[in-house]
């Protein structure tokens, strides 16, 4: 709850408590896939350097098409 206050007051969204819970709820779901995403490729590989390379593959695949390291185009006027 603690990080979740923070990194909401942080990215500036409307203080509401509906607007609130709906982001605790879907950052604690986020929390869980990646987590579940690296227990899985544990379980399925046989041994952990290999799925500590394919979990650090597939989740910066996801961040990189998330929107989170893509930047918003700049534009300049030369008036």
């Amino acid at each position: 709850m603690v990080y979740g206050i923070i990194v909401y007051a942080m990215i500036g969204y409307e203080w509401s408590a509906t607007k609130f819970f709906w982001y605790i709820f879907f950052m604690f779901f986020n929390f869980l896939y990646f987590t579940y995403l690296g227990m899985m490729t544990a379980a399925m590989t046989p041994n952990l350097p290999i799925a500590g390379l394919i979990s650090g593959a597939t989740m910066t695949s996801w961040n990189l098409f998330s929107g989170f390291l893509v930047p918003h185009p700049v534009s300049f006027s030369f008036v």
